[in-house]
């Protein structure tokens, strides 16, 4: 038996719940106060246009439409790759985006425009870790 739990299931109505958590995030306003962006969050062949205003989400849709392409860069993984990074306690590897992203690894793609991904590296790093929390 496993110590890591594994989540299965990454639908809108989870990824509705991980939104809330951010928004109540009494740290990521300080950190994402200037992270104002769109990113799409792939898990499998689904994904999920996620609108940040100031560190807050403002608006999740899932799949994309041709007026949504205005997006500026992707992370997309497996579903297996997000249940273990978004475990309490995540398996190596899996503890963080590099570790999944890594050359000999790659779980995570990220593409499109990386230079806002650079920028708000820290609050989107913090965000994303609050999927743990979910």
């Amino acid at each position: 038996m496993s110590r890591y739990s594994a989540r299965t299931n990454f639908d809108l109505e989870w990824v509705e719940r991980w939104a809330r958590r951010v928004n109540e995030d009494r740290v990521l306003p300080v950190h994402g106060r200037f992270f104002t962006n769109r990113f799409v969050l792939g898990v499998d062949d689904t994904e999920y246009l996620i609108e940040v205003r100031k560190g807050k989400i403002e608006r999740i849709s899932e799949g994309l439409e041709p007026n949504d392409l205005g997006y500026e860069f992707a992370l997309k993984a497996p579903s297996s790759a997000w249940a273990k990074f978004s475990q309490p306690i995540p398996p190596p590897m899996f503890n963080d985006i590099w570790a999944m992203a890594h050359p000999l690894h790659k779980q995570l793609i990220i593409e499109g425009n990386t230079l806002p991904f650079w920028q708000n590296l820290r609050a989107l790093t913090w965000m994303l870790s609050l999927m743990r929390e979910v």
